[in-house]
């Protein structure tokens, strides 16, 4: 039996009720986590000048890249764990947990030494202006170099949220921002270490937050806990966790990728455009964090209720949160097209009216289109929660093609206007693909429920 005093089942109760109230710690949690983002931009804007935002929006699509590959294989055993929680099998919870360690050792260095090296080639291969290459290096040479404390974080919130604890991790994170921001106040500040200061203080704060949370899991979370006895290399166990981490990184990874490849179009547009468009991707990243919030949660009760053989609940809890996500998107396009700019003005510290406008030209483009945006993320999570790997691959390639041709072409025939459409007509090509796919997977899901049933 499995100890359920540090654990939420979401095999029982109401499916849109149980997926809200797992969802609201994870919805504070990636909030505080944008904070970490949203603290060095608007400090450097206030102190450092609009050169400085410049810099880190240069290459924030390159360590994104590389924190795409990490984040991704946490998601992925994430979902693993989940599964055999929800079987009841704690025996087979801790060998995954025992396996999970040991792939994210050397998935971790290897991602690391692999963006310090790469860094300077991505920079000249994405036309880092020469006015910021010095400024954006040393900040993003300390991100690559660091991350691997962000990894840790994420495996471990990972390892809780699949046994469906998302209140912990919150808890840790509070204080990780807290003194994310001291850190850079004082660093950036105080200290005048410009923007190496700024990296030094995310990391630092990651690095305590992962501290804090492997701390809880050692005291209050015996259902992780590990022993000799657990490290058995099962080869069918390592491809479960390896295969589900490769695909949701491979996802995130493609998707950086388009996105870098954009950014390269994105560099050529003028110092003042990058600040804009940095500015409305952080906004953008912000609002997003409810829907992909939502999603994230679905992952974890989709995986519960594979592993349970509850595919009813998957349907029902799949239709009432997309209801749910719509209201969602109907307000925060209402709060951009009433506040975009005071928003676009309090992250930047700008007052330049160029980069006001065109940040807010983008969202007003950008965030009518999460009613689309809604049903991607929510039917490709549960999908994955249900052992779909190659499906959001797929997806994401998609994404990534036609991103490259908006860099190609839609950004020198249209300027800034190309960019801005790209991902609004990528959504919409890519929810026709998932959509199918889902609706297939569930028919089929269902007949096999169905013949089960008719044999027993």
């Amino acid at each position: 039996m499995i100890n359920t005093k540090s654990t939420t089942d979401l095999t029982r109760g109401d499916p849109l009720k149980i997926t809200l109230l797992f969802a609201v710690p994870i919805f504070l949690s990636n909030i505080f986590q944008q904070f970490y983002n949203l603290a060095d931009v608007s400090i450097i804007g206030h102190s450092l000048g609009d050169d400085a935002l410049s810099a880190i929006g240069s290459v924030s699509t390159i360590y994104g890249f590389f924190n795409s590959l990490l984040f991704g294989m946490g998601s992925g055993f994430s979902v693993v764990l989940s599964k055999f929680y929800g079987m009841g099998d704690s025996k087979k919870l801790r060998q995954a947990v025992a396996n999970t360690v040991f792939i994210s050792a050397i998935w971790g260095i290897f991602i690391t030494i692999v963006g310090i090296l790469s860094l300077k080639p991505l920079m000249k291969v994405l036309n880092t202006p020469d006015s910021l290459f010095d400024a954006a290096y040393s900040y993003a040479f300390i991100v690559i170099a660091l991350c691997i404390f962000m990894f840790i974080y994420n495996v471990l919130t990972g390892m809780l949220r699949a046994i469906g604890n998302s209140k912990a991790p919150l808890y840790f994170l509070v204080v990780a921002v807290i003194l994310n921001i001291v850190l850079d106040l004082l660093f950036v500040m105080k200290f005048g270490w410009g923007l190496p200061g700024a990296a030094y203080a995310t990391a630092i704060s990651q690095a305590v937050s992962s501290l804090l949370t492997f701390i809880y899991i050692v005291k209050c979370v015996p259902e992780l806990h590990i022993t000799k006895e657990d490290f058995v290399l099962e080869k069918d166990l390592l491809s479960d966790l390896f295969t589900s981490g490769i695909a949701f990184a491979l996802m995130y990874t493609v998707v950086n990728l388009g996105t870098m490849i954009l950014q390269s179009a994105i560099n050529g547009l003028g110092e003042t455009v990058i600040a804009a468009h940095t500015t409305a991707r952080k906004i953008s990243e912000l609002c997003m964090m409810s829907l992909s919030t939502l999603a994230n949660a679905m992952a974890t009760f989709s995986g519960q209720n594979h592993g349970a053989g509850r595919y009813d609940r998957i349907r029902t809890g799949v239709r009432k949160v997309l209801l749910f996500s719509f209201g969602v998107d109907a307000f925060l396009i209402a709060m951009i097209y009433i506040f975009g700019a005071g928003l676009v003005k309090l992250v930047s510290g700008s007052s330049t009216p160029e980069l006001i406008n065109t940040a807010v030209f983008y969202l007003r483009i950008d965030l009518p289109f999460y009613f689309v945006l809604s049903i991607i993320l929510i039917t490709r999570t549960t999908l994955q929660g249900m052992g779909a790997k190659f499906v959001p691959i797929v997806a994401s390639a998609m994404e990534m093609v036609l991103k490259i041709f908006t860099a190609g072409f839609l950004a020198k025939e249209l300027g800034y206007t190309g960019i801005a459409i790209c991902e609004p007509v990528i959504w919409i090509i890519c929810s026709v693909y998932i959509l199918i796919v889902f609706f297939r997977t569930m028919k089929k899901t269902t007949q096999r429920c169905i013949a089960t049933e008719a044999v027993t």
